[in-house]
């Protein structure tokens, strides 16, 4: 990958709930709304959101909750809208999962750009370390290869760009499988999830790990990091100097080191370090054009095309 390619930052809005260490972090749709435009103008160009109750901030998979989100995005910013497809909480049928991607793409002025796909299954109990102690034992986040396959079939078929979010070297080499298969595109986004001390099951965030990671994707394709429950800092460094993209937000970690930063602030901090190190940060014009992914006047085809 060329390092003088355009960085490429994904806002990670609210993923995790952080509310109580930065009052910034957003339950309501015109909350996260006001985030995107933040991250937007601060150079981010994906927009990466979890729907959530506004009031008590509990996830939820709410189509209406998700559409005022989207149409708040497209109407303000040109952001790369990427929503999720499910947080351990929800574990709901492949339909639940999907259903508020089919219910954008079924409107022409909404639609999705992408969405991120876990290829696995993994433990999400969070460690004490002070306790030493975990505070559960029983959680898990199910991701048979099963569901895997009808969760592709569908976004296929309605012609959605698909990430490869990955937690370790096995997912990676499940998604190349998937490939293979010719049910996951040549064309993806290597989105490798590190993880900090309070969730263990993620990869450790040093740089010979990132190499693995590294060595286990063909050599040239497009590829992020990001820290759950952990600094992203670190990494952000390696990936910009490698020819990487960065994902950052408060939904991955509060960032209290820098007092009550705002996810556009957070952004901002990744852009500064961008070029300091000599690298220009992407517009989402060139993210869409580096990932290949179609432009908005090009997604009323009803089958995207998948090349083995």
């Amino acid at each position: 990958m060329n390092a003088e390619l355009p960085l490429i930052i994904e806002c990670r809005c609210n993923d995790m709930d952080y509310r109580k260490d930065n009052p910034n972090f957003p339950y309501t749709p015109q909350e996260i709304i006001r985030e995107a435009v933040r991250a937007w103008e601060a150079g981010a160009s994906i927009f990466h959101w979890h729907a959530r109750e506004p009031n008590s901030g509990k996830w939820v998979n709410d189509v209406e909750l998700y559409l005022e989100v989207i149409q708040g995005i497209r109407e303000k910013t040109d952001l790369i809208v990427d929503p999720t497809l499910g947080y351990v909480a929800t574990q709901g049928s492949i339909e639940e999962r999907v259903g508020h991607v089919l219910a954008a793409k079924a409107e022409p002025a909404l639609g999705v750009d992408m969405v991120p796909l876990e290829f696995g299954s993994f433990n999400v109990d969070f460690w004490n370390p002070k306790a030493k102690q975990f505070e559960t034992y029983d959680q898990v986040y199910s991701n048979s290869r099963a569901h895997l396959q009808e969760q592709l079939k569908i976004l296929n078929q309605h012609s959605i760009f698909v990430s490869c979010a990955c937690w370790d070297i096995g997912q990676i080499r499940t998604a190349r499988c998937f490939q293979e298969m010719g049910l996951l595109s040549r064309n993806t986004f290597w989105e490798f999830v590190f993880t900090g001390e309070i969730m263990p099951t993620g990869i450790l965030p040093t740089l010979p790990n990132l190499q693995a990671a590294l060595d286990s994707i063909p050599s040239g394709e497009p590829w992020l990091v990001m820290c759950w429950n952990g600094d992203v800092m670190p990494l952000a460094s390696w990936a910009i100097t490698l020819g990487g993209h960065v994902g950052i937000g408060l939904g991955d970690y509060p960032y209290t080191r820098f007092g009550k930063p705002h996810n556009g602030e957070l952004v901002e901090m990744v852009v500064k370090m961008a070029r300091i190190l000599g690298r220009e940060v992407a517009t989402p014009a060139q993210a869409r054009e580096i990932l290949k992914i179609k432009a908005r006047s090009e997604l009323s085809i009803s089958k995207v095309e998948v090349t083995v």
